[in-house]
């Protein structure tokens, strides 16, 4: 008996790193899944959840006050930073 696979679920499947140790690193896996988003390899709904991974996970390393950390804009750029911010519309941040 083969077995057949469904043409959605045989879609590349992205691996990102969910724990990252530096602003550094957690820039360059923001910059990997946006540009895979653009480049069609995962989907909306995958990048939103990484992002509010983040975003809970690690906000003293995202966020600068109200605005996302300086050294994670430089990292990633005008436009990823303007996809980062609709992602996060609305997001509030936990004290």
């Amino acid at each position: 008996m083969q077995k057949y696979e469904n043409r959605t679920e045989s879609r590349c499947k992205m691996a990102f790193l969910l724990y990252p140790t530096t602003v550094k690193m957690l820039a360059g896996e923001i910059k990997s899944a946006c540009d895979a988003y653009l480049s069609r390899k995962i989907g909306l709904e995958e990048l939103k959840k990484l992002v509010l991974h983040y975003a809970n996970s690690y906000p003293e390393m995202l966020f600068n006050a109200q605005e996302l950390n300086p050294t994670v804009l430089n990292r990633i750029g005008k436009k990823r930073a303007n996809l980062l911010n609709k992602i996060l519309e609305g997001y509030q941040y936990k004290l």
